[in-house]
């Protein structure tokens, strides 16, 4: 992968973070566990920031708060599994997204999840799922912006999980 390095001031925004983030919660997104087997123990949270970038090499992206829990691990193990929800799993969305605390996730849910050969775990019952080997990470902002390859993938025919304006739901 080549970067590009672009040589201009950072202009000051014109916008305020209140603003963006109400016109960003008009907008909708599957609603995905992003999971490491860190050195500790199984890491995951709740994300939307998630999106393909190349089908040659199957590439995605995935964007990640410095200051979650996952974060020291992502950049420690360099892979990482995302699984997109399926349509009736608020309720885990909602645990991993903050509901219970980090240490809890998964023995709260211990039967949902699967050993990947890479280590990571994974829902049983994703809509999708995606397990990756991170090629590069970025800064930006609050987040680490992270590319990886996807090293094993699946689907189901099950629906995803969306979110939207504060809600989750299902297309209809």
């Amino acid at each position: 992968m080549s970067v590009i390095a672009l040589e201009h001031p950072r202009p000051e925004p014109t916008i305020d973070a209140s603003a963006f983030k109400q016109a960003m919660r008009n907008t909708a997104a599957s609603v995905n566990i992003v999971t490491c087997a860190g050195s500790d123990g199984d890491y995951g949270l709740t994300a939307t920031a998630f999106s393909s970038i190349t089908a040659d090499p199957p590439t995605i992206l995935i964007a990640v708060n410095s200051g979650a829990s996952l974060y020291r691990h992502l950049i420690e193990q360099k892979r990482f599994c995302v699984n997109v929800l399926h349509a009736g799993d608020a309720a885990i969305a909602s645990d991993f997204g903050g509901r219970l605390p980090a240490a809890q996730r998964f023995s709260e849910h211990a039967h949902a999840w699967r050993r990947l050969a890479s280590g990571n775990p994974a829902l049983r019952a994703s809509s999708a799922g995606f397990d990756c080997r991170i090629t590069d990470i970025n800064h930006v902002g609050t987040h680490l912006v992270v590319i990886a390859e996807v090293l094993e993938c699946w689907h189901s025919a099950q629906a995803p999980l969306l979110y939207s304006s504060g809600r989750y739901g299902r297309f209809s």
